[in-house]
């Protein structure tokens, strides 16, 4: 999914629940941030106090900080890192068949899902919270792939319903895929490895679109493609949603302090119509903006209302900028006075929470 629905569709459906806006930011943030949270180890100029660092000779620093890879070609293709970071956050494992490209299929039943969706409820994190959200409903967007080199991954007769999707860089790239991914993925295959939905595109995430394929189902050499019928994107996250509604309903349980009164403005077929509706990427923000204050859900000026991917950074970080924080190791970080209480550092012993139970999971399921 994109920030349209990472973002502002769970801050949306956290003010419907009741949820304080403040809280509501903070799970919504988390939420997306699972995809902007790219750098993988920052090593401190001064250790913060109170902190637990790994040790990098002489340096402290923190490690496995990222939760996305960077953009995938193969030349940034690592079977580890799409083992601990593509994996285990935006492709859970279902672990259905019998052997590993069928176990490693991302599915919403998937049963290691709902052992860290319980955990996650159970725990009272508004981090975890956010996290689980993130995962929960990319296992619904991406459901068939996996995220890593599998020849499920391999499409063929890619198509889509062109007036389900809006805006020029998205209907640029779905007719790249379908016009010109055939010819590019057998002379040039290099660019675009068999992992994740890399040769479908962005349509799995985009909300409104419709489409279908044929997806590599063969043994060895031979090739055998397999139709995935007609998937309407529609259908999917307003499942995701909906089962997404009563996650958070559960989490209130455990957390009643961060409710409010809820709002007036329940309705919602409204909020699923605006969730689906075609809209371009660069359209999203301003659409779901003015949803939330024509509905009373935030007031203008909430700093909710605008997703920063920069924000946690700029406010853990004294030295942050944007060209030294955009690398996947950032040496001579200065910690800010209060990073201990830090959201980023909230994040990230909550991301890290969540790859330990994972692991845990992936081995006694003996997925890998």
């Amino acid at each position: 999914m994109e920030t349209g629905s990472h973002y502002y569709g769970i801050l949306t459906l956290c003010r419907m629940l009741g949820i304080r806006g403040d809280v509501a930011g903070k799970i919504a943030y988390a939420s997306q941030f699972v995809d902007d949270a790219l750098i993988r180890k920052i090593v401190f100029k001064h250790t913060p106090h109170g902190i637990r660092c790994h040790i990098f000779g002489k340096k402290r620093g923190l490690e496995h900080t990222a939760t996305c890879p960077r953009i995938m070609t193969v030349w940034n293709y690592r079977p580890r890192v799409m083992i601990e970071e593509l994996v285990p956050f935006h492709f859970i494992p279902a672990g259905r068949g019998k052997n590993f490209r069928e176990k490693i299929r991302t599915f919403p039943d998937s049963p290691l899902l709902k052992n860290l969706t319980e955990a996650a409820i159970q725990s009272g994190n508004i981090y975890q919270m956010g996290i689980i959200l993130h995962v929960f409903a990319d296992a619904h967007a991406h459901q068939g792939f996996s995220g890593m080199i599998s020849r499920r991954n391999r499409l063929k007769a890619l198509k889509v319903k062109k007036d389900t999707i809006r805006g020029f860089n998205e209907r640029f790239l779905n007719y790249y895929m379908i016009y010109v991914d055939a010819f590019i993925t057998r002379f040039f295959g290099r660019f675009l490895p068999i992992y994740s939905h890399s040769h479908a595109g962005t349509l799995p995430d985009i909300a409104s679109a419709e489409w279908e394929y044929h997806y590599d189902t063969g043994q060895y050499f031979l090739a055998r493609y397999r139709h995935s019928g007609k998937i309407s994107n529609p259908e999917r996250f307003r499942n995701a949603f909906e089962e997404m509604k009563e996650l958070l309903i559960a989490f209130t349980r455990k957390r009643p302090d961060i409710l409010e009164t809820k709002p007036d403005f329940q309705d919602y077929a409204a909020f699923y119509r605006t969730l689906t509706q075609p809209m371009s990427a660069k359209e999203s923000s301003g659409i779901w903006q003015q949803f939330l204050l024509r509905t009373g859900l935030l007031e203008d000026g909430d700093p909710v209302l605008l997703y920063n991917p920069q924000d946690w950074l700029q406010k853990a970080f004294r030295n942050y900028g944007k060209r030294r924080f955009s690398r996947r190791i950032v040496s001579n970080a200065e910690a800010a006075k209060d990073f201990i209480h830090s959201d980023w550092y909230a994040f990230y012993l909550a991301s890290r929470e969540y790859k330990e139970h994972y692991d845990r999971l992936i081995t006694l399921n003996r997925i890998y």
